[in-house]
């Protein structure tokens, strides 16, 4: 059995990633670094003019590091932006992961959640709370108004995307260390 490779993974970042799932923003985690890096669709469209000026025989990194640094058309933070989409681009599958949340897992995560309530009654009307369109608005106005649950979901959620977060680096044969 191949050994597991070992990183230090930022549980905080790899957490919001699993969490927060923005359309034209997608997150990819560094297995060098352990970092998760964030390209939006803006940035790939940018590179991909940017790769025109880039000779085809030329090592696209230090090519596009080299052609960054003589322009004057892009701010610090956007040169960082573009140099970390095209290093995800270019090691896609060997160094860097997409990170791609399981479908409907935070709700699936609500729903969970409800059939732990010890109370029949309040469990029922969380349980009504999460149906249908609104689902997500209903249970966090009902959890506002039961602050000891709110609490408890909130400890809750965070399990299951620790789960969820575990279960995916162990996939790609990857074992966190502090």
């Amino acid at each position: 059995m191949e050994e597991k490779k070992r990183i230090k993974v930022n549980f905080f970042e790899l957490s919001a990633a699993f969490e927060l799932n923005f359309i034209g923003n997608t997150p990819y985690l560094d297995t060098e670094t352990g970092e998760v890096i964030w390209v939006t669709d803006e940035t790939r469209r940018d590179l991909e003019e940017l790769w025109e000026e880039i000779p085809e025989d030329a090592e696209p990194i230090a090519a596009l590091e080299s052609y960054l640094a003589q322009s004057d058309a892009f701010r610090d933070w956007q040169r960082e932006e573009l140099l970390n989409a095209a290093r995800v681009e270019v090691e896609f599958g060997s160094r860097y992961l997409s990170i791609d949340p399981e479908p409907y897992s935070d709700y699936n995560d609500m729903e969970s959640f409800v059939w732990t309530l010890k109370e029949d009654r309040l469990a029922e009307r969380f349980a009504r709370a999460i149906q249908g369109r609104g689902a997500f608005r209903r249970f966090k106005d009902l959890l506002a108004r039961h602050p000891q649950i709110e609490q408890a979901w909130y400890d809750f959620q965070a399990k299951q995307i620790e789960a969820r977060m575990r279960s995916w680096l162990s996939n790609y044969e990857i074992e966190p260390v502090d």
